[in-house]
Formats: structure tokens, sequence, C-alpha cells
């Protein structure tokens, strides 16, 4: 059935993020070429689950409307390939969304141990959506409020180590970092954030495409 409402996340891994997404999960499709990551998505999630890259992705042109590349395009070669599959997937009036690292100099030892060969600007974003074939209709940084802890525990605190992320937690930490991330959500779509660890872009096809 490749019906209205269907959600299409490319390299979606073990489906976690794709759960979190709150859409059903019987219209909802994970596409993974790791055969235990998409496994353990229909398993533990019960995601739709199809083998694939998102290079090529056995699914029929025009059958989603939403597709999702979170965390994905910073790992290729080829970006602007993996986009155009995502725009041929795409049903009329569909959307993609992009989640993306964000700045150049946040780069660290902390991106090359996760496998990125890019951070990006707006744009670099903004010129590979445009040769995909692709029109942002909200692109903006996020966690904002993450910036100054990350580059200094990532450039100051680790130096060349690969820090990953913020270790320290505690329900302090973690309350404030929820009202943070609410209060961030709040203002997207009234205005763009200016810096932010991330890129976040909710992209159409072009009427050039």
């Amino acid at each position: 059935d490749q019906g209205p409402g269907r959600l299409v996340d490319l390299g979606a891994g073990a489906g976690a993020v794709t759960a979190m997404l709150g859409w059903a999960p019987d219209r909802a499709v994970v596409v993974e070429g790791n055969r235990l990551l998409a496994t353990e998505a229909r398993r533990r999630h019960g995601l739709g689950t199809v083998r694939g890259t998102v290079h090529a992705v056995p699914l029929a042109g025009g059958s989603a409307d939403v597709v999702c590349l979170l965390d994905v395009i910073e790992h290729l070669d080829d970006p602007v390939a993996a986009l155009r599959e995502a725009v041929r997937l795409l049903a009329p009036g569909g959307r993609v969304v992009i989640n993306v690292p964000a700045h150049r100099w946040l780069w660290s030892a902390a991106d090359e141990a996760l496998g990125h060969v890019r951070r990006y600007t707006r744009p670099d974003l903004r010129a590979e959506l445009a040769e995909a074939g692709l029109e942002p209709v909200l692109l903006s940084h996020v966690f904002s409020w993450l910036v100054p802890p990350v580059w200094l525990t990532r450039r100051v605190v680790s130096k060349d180590e690969a820090e990953l992320g913020l270790e320290q937690t505690s329900t302090v930490i973690d309350g404030a970092a929820m009202a943070l991330t609410f209060a961030e959500r709040m203002l997207l779509g009234r205005l763009t954030l200016p810096f932010g660890t991330s890129l976040l872009c909710v992209a159409t096809r072009s009427e050039a495409a």
C-alpha cells in the first residue's frame, strides 16, 4: 500500500528517532541498509522496514508525504544524490525534513569519530537543496543553547580527544535542557535562529524541478 500519509525515514538505523516522530507505525517506513538495524526497527518499534541505501530506495516514486534525512547527509560523499532520491519519493505537496550538524568552526575530533564528512553552513545546505530541486520553507539553526558548552567541551577541555557530547548530567541539567529546547521549539516558525549546533530544514519540491 502506497497511500497518502506515509513517512519514509532514510538511513534511520534502528528506528529510535523515527519512533519519536509520533507517526503511526503502520504508516512509517525505515530505509536502512544494515540488516540487523532494520530488524531492530521492526522488532522494537513496529515500524515498516525496507533494505536499501539512501541513494537507491526500493520504493515507488511519489509514495511519501514526508521524507526524512536526519543526521544523514553529512556522512555522504554525494549528499545531492540522496536529496534527489528524496525528491523522487515525494508525493505532490510532500516535504523533506533534513537535520545536519552546523558551523564549520565547531568541527572537532568528535566529527571524525562520528564519520562526518562536513558540518554545514546555511549557504552550503541551500546550494545542495537547489541542486537537488528542493526549496526550503523553513531553515533554522537549532540547539542554540548548546553551542557554548559544546565548543568548550570539544575545543578547550577535550582538545584533540573525540568528545562526542556533554557527558555531565543531573536532574537540574536535564530539566534545563528540556526547558531550553521547548522554548526554542516555540520560536521556530516565527523566526530563524542565527546559530546552533544543528541546522533544521523543511523543504518542498521547487517549481523548476
